[in-house]
């Protein structure tokens, strides 16, 4: 606004318009003059995605499926509890990772998305959903956040402004499968933000099989930047373990896991893995799996939950974000 010779209070008043009430148009915008406002309307439209699909699953769960302005697709998935929710978005079309268990890794990457298409998945769902507080905000849709790194930061930073959506970083999760140098470089950015580390094996060996980041930043390289996280930030890391049964939860895995957990504050996420067979999830005994780690971990000072996967009959559970159109 000051380059344009306006006064800078103007600038704040479209940003609270804009991250605040969600507005869908210039014109919605009546604190500011008609002037100003007719100026501003050569940057319509306002929105940089556009919803193409939305299911609606059995437990409230909604996933979206947008297309951005280019063309490329992008998902979004709200999970309502209560009288609050969490919103789970995208930072990248596709992704470059090509993790073996999810479907996102199955397609090809595209490009990373700017700030404004990271953001307006967040005012899209506020706006949607005026009705829910939206409490809980993680980076864990398609694409890995560390690699679109700068525009995920300033991301965060705009969303948790006072004057915008407010949310509080302590209820921000980003989500990562260990790209140690900006592990390292988010540790000293003076966020609050909580970080989650998809792990998913606790070997070298059968990582590098089913994640290839790990050939790049093998687990003692990993856990050394992790350790060095949780004492800048003094909070715990969370670990998604994603549970394929006969191959990462034998129990020469789970004690495998167990030396490497142990030597900080963490929470371990135990994950059924979702097959898109319907039959095959109900047939798998996930509650007997996880008795199997809760036996190993008993005495230890280690949050260990199951997750309960919503959203998986509308595949937007976690690793089922493939952004197909109809």
């Amino acid at each position: 606004m000051e380059s344009w010779g306006e006064k800078r209070f103007h600038g704040r008043q479209i940003f609270a318009a804009l991250h605040r009430r969600g507005v869908k148009s210039v014109g919605e915008m009546m604190d500011l003059t008609l002037k100003l406002r007719e100026r501003l309307a050569d940057f319509e439209p306002l929105d940089s995605l556009f919803p193409v699909q939305e299911l609606k699953g059995e437990d409230g769960t909604i996933k979206i499926l947008f297309r951005l302005r280019d063309g490329e697709h992008i998902e979004s998935v709200w999970i309502p509890k209560g009288d609050h929710a969490t919103l789970c978005i995208s930072t990248q079309a596709g992704c470059p990772l090509d993790c073996t268990f999810c479907a996102t890794g199955k397609i090809a990457f595209k490009r990373n998305l700017s700030v404004a298409e990271i953001v307006d998945q967040v005012i899209y769902f506020r706006r949607l959903k005026s009705d829910l507080l939206l409490r809980n905000l993680v980076f864990m849709g398609m694409g890995e956040p560390l690699l679109n790194y700068d525009n995920l930061v300033r991301s965060i930073r705009t969303l948790y402004a006072a004057d915008g959506s407010a949310i509080s970083q302590r209820r921000m999760t980003v989500s990562t499968a260990g790209i140690v140098p900006k592990i390292e470089q988010l540790r000293d950015e003076g966020l609050k933000i909580k970080l989650a580390v998809s792990l998913n094996a606790p070997t070298d060996e059968l990582r590098d099989r089913i994640m290839p980041i790990n050939k790049k930043y093998p687990l003692n390289v990993l856990f050394k930047a992790l350790d060095e996280f949780c004492l800048k930030s003094g909070d715990r890391i969370t670990f998604e373990y994603t549970l394929m049964p006969g191959l990462n939860d034998t129990d020469e895995m789970i004690h495998a896991l167990r030396k490497w957990l142990i030597k900080m504050p963490c929470k371990l996420n135990l994950i059924p893995l979702n097959p898109l067979d319907r039959r095959r999830r109900k047939q798998t005994d996930w509650d007997g799996i996880f008795d199997r780690f809760y036996e190993v971990f008993a005495k230890d000072k280690i949050t260990l939950t199951l997750r309960r996967s919503r959203g998986a009959e509308i595949r937007a559970a976690c690793g089922q974000l493939a952004g197909k159109t109809l």
